[in-house]
């Protein structure tokens, strides 16, 4: 099912899960085996139940200055979020610009930085600068500012309702928790867990995101191939993702008598894939990126839940014969996600390319939107 147009967004992908109810946690781990061969090429209709693609007008205040400046995506109400660099650029549902929140700076509405953000029922947005959340209206008007002294770096935070938040931190220091579960209104903590008992030897700031999937928090990220199930005061092994036999051993990334290098160095020797960087998760399918660090060792996997086969994929057939793999996609809740496809590779195809008048090179991507079956 295929639109450039289309009104469906604003009744199935709200920005944000207020009132959330969580649900108990899986009995037990599950262990999936994914081989790096051989690959398969899968058609985008087997792949995904409903999809859609949205070219994104180029203006100079709407440029995506490369994907991998790109911490997160969001869908709110049929519009389209995307925080890239120091800002957050707002498209319609045609992809049409409608505007940006750009407020970096050291003043009292402003932010040093711009991690991860949320969007809320009433439009309001909610983003991560540092150890704080701070709150802008729909007219992005300053709501509320909350600083957490002794988080250092946070990673990534999702809603549990209207004023409680579960927040991942990056694990620096020893005794601290990856997680807690905190007020962003008043500041307090409501849970913390996961204590950090030896610190990773270096420590990844990429892209992270939680989601949401049939009343469970997901987690996952670089350094692990562990996906979590989050709860407001403690977290499980959902899955473990076996790529290839090629797995680092337990606390590798914090061994005693290695500086950075030497295990950065360890880590491309022997080939291990230690990250999932990207995660959609449906009721009978899980699709996920994986990295190692030779570009043979990082591509995306598909798991059939009912049979427990993994796969890694080729390619992707799109509509009129259009083969593309991402190189990393963005998690949306319940089963969606989205792909930026470069307009280099769409003009290679010149049937396809004729779906979008006035794509050229120095275009933005287009945006793929797709549910996974």
């Amino acid at each position: 099912m295929i639109s450039f147009f289309f009104m469906i967004l604003s009744l199935v992908l709200p920005g944000c899960q207020s009132g959330y109810e969580e649900k108990k946690p899986t009995s037990l781990p599950i262990d999936y085996f994914v081989p790096l061969s051989p690959q398969v090429e899968m058609n985008v209709g087997d792949l995904f139940e409903e999809y859609y693609y949205i070219p994104l007008e180029t203006r100079e205040e709407s440029l995506l200055d490369g994907i991998e400046s790109i911490r997160n995506i969001a869908i709110h109400k049929g519009e389209i979020y995307v925080a890239v660099n120091s800002q957050i650029i707002v498209w319609d549902n045609q992809g049409r610009y409608k505007r940006s929140l750009s407020k970096r700076g050291q003043g009292a509405d402003e932010y040093q930085s711009l991690g991860d953000f949320q969007i809320w029922p009433d439009g309001g947005i909610t983003l991560v600068s540092g150890e704080e959340l701070i709150t802008y209206s729909s007219s992005f008007n300053l709501v509320h500012r909350q600083r957490f002294a002794g988080f250092g770096y946070i990673e990534t935070f999702s809603a549990l309702d209207d004023s409680l938040v579960i927040v991942k931190k990056m694990p620096a220091v020893q005794g601290m928790t990856r997680y807690s579960v905190v007020n962003r209104f008043s500041g307090d903590i409501i849970s913390e867990y996961d204590t950090i008992k030896k610190v990773n030897k270096y420590i990844s700031a990429f892209a992270n995101s939680f989601q949401h999937f049939d009343g469970h928090i997901i987690s996952h990220g670089y350094q692990g191939n562990e996906i979590l199930e989050c709860m407001r005061d403690s977290s499980r092994v959902r899955y473990r993702l076996n790529i290839d036999n090629r797995v680092p051993p337990p606390g590798f990334w914090a061994q005693d008598g290695k500086s950075y290098t030497d295990i950065l160095l360890e880590e491309s020797l022997k080939g291990y894939i230690g990250h999932i960087p990207d995660y959609i998760e449906s009721p009978e399918r899980i699709l996920f990126s994986f990295k190692g660090k030779k570009e043979e060792l990082e591509g995306i996997g598909l798991i059939d839940k009912k049979d427990g086969r993994g796969r890694v994929l080729g390619n992707i057939l799109f509509d009129d014969d259009f083969r593309w793999l991402p190189k990393q996609f963005f998690t949306l809740d319940d089963g969606w996600c989205v792909m930026l496809i470069d307009p280099y590779e769409i003009l290679k195809k010149e049937t396809f390319a004729q779906r979008f008048p006035g794509l050229d090179e120095e275009s933005n991507p287009v945006l793929f939107l797709g549910k996974l079956r």
